[in-house]
């Protein structure tokens, strides 16, 4: 496997996984949140795992422009 095609999958998986938790489909921020109690060091606020997801969101779609161009 090329590194122009590991950028596509990443880029792909980034942007939507990372859509569906700033968007919070289906309470999955939410869900992610509740697993702070279980462990610690995650971050504990729905709004920082929305963040987050936004971020990720935000370099996926970079990554797939950078390799579609």
């Amino acid at each position: 496997m090329n590194s122009h095609v590991v950028e596509l999958v990443w880029g792909g998986i980034a942007l939507v996984g990372g859509g569906l938790l700033a968007t919070d489909v289906r309470g999955i921020a939410a869900r992610c949140q509740v697993f702070s109690y279980a462990y610690r060091s995650w971050p504990s606020s729905v709004i920082t795992y929305r963040v987050i997801g936004g971020v990720f969101a935000l370099v996926g779609a970079g990554t797939l422009v950078a390799a579609v161009l």
